[in-house]
């Protein structure tokens, strides 16, 4: 339903929204249960029947006991989607391996003659530096990960 008359807008034409004046005074007689326009009585009855949202008093509780009963079945699949992870980033770092032996040399002539050979130079020891400084902490993840706990 609309909240402000069509006057406080401005003027309606066929490219701009708005709402036109018939329309508004349509729904205020909807409003008031005398119109014969099936669509502006079926709007004012379902605003004026509009149900009250609110959850039901044991909704926290409900949800808490879901969210226990699937933690193990959410953990069992997290599992199963790392382990399919890392089988899937094995396979892309074995397939860029293999384009990059096969086509390595190509590929390297190539990005020297487009970009000369100094760029492609910088571009090699950039890559090499980005790989460097990931190295430490993808080291450490692999000693936490095979790290055993200590009972304290």
């Amino acid at each position: 339903m609309n909240t402000s008359r069509p006057s406080d807008r401005r003027p309606v034409d066929d490219n701009r929204p708005g709402v036109a004046e018939r329309d508004w005074q349509a729904q205020e007689r909807a409003l008031s249960g005398a119109t014969a326009d099936r669509r502006d009585l079926l709007l004012a009855r379902a605003l004026r029947t509009m149900p009250l949202s609110r959850p039901p008093a044991d909704f926290a509780s409900a949800v808490a006991r879901i969210a226990a009963r699937d933690g193990g079945e959410a953990a069992a699949e997290s599992g199963l989607e790392r382990v399919l992870l890392h089988v899937l980033l094995a396979a892309m770092a074995l397939a860029g391996a293999g384009a990059v032996a096969m086509y390595g040399g190509r590929w390297w002539a190539l990005a020297g003659e487009m970009f000369g050979t100094q760029a492609t130079l910088w571009a090699a020891f950039a890559g090499l530096c980005l790989l460097l400084s990931w190295l430490p902490q993808a080291v450490r993840r692999l000693l936490d990960a095979t790290r055993t706990p200590t009972p304290a």
